[in-house]
């Protein structure tokens, strides 16, 4: 018997991975994590515990050296969905 699938309703196809990450919030906090899927337009991510955390954050991917501001687009318990807002940039840039 097939297994039906939703259809896939996002522009940019996601890539299973699982990279440590960090969030910052617009107030600054930093919440570790797991990227563990991405996209070209966004990405999901599992916090190291539920958080609130507000609609305009960062996420940071210290083993790629990437940092990218994003919009929180959905948050289930310790998931959390971001949308990319500004094109990636590298964190060592970001720090000179």
């Amino acid at each position: 018997m097939p297994i039906d699938k939703r259809p896939e309703r996002r522009q940019f196809g996601r890539r299973s991975v699982f990279k440590s990450a960090v969030i910052i919030t617009s107030d600054g906090r930093r919440l570790p994590g797991a990227v563990v899927d991405f996209s070209d337009a966004g990405a999901r991510i599992k916090l190291t515990e539920t958080a609130a955390v507000g609609p305009d954050l960062e996420l940071e991917i210290p083993g790629d050296d990437f940092v990218v501001k994003c919009r929180l687009a959905h948050s289930e318990g310790v998931y959390i969905g971001v949308k990319y807002t500004k094109p990636p940039r590298r964190i060592s840039w970001a720090t000179r």
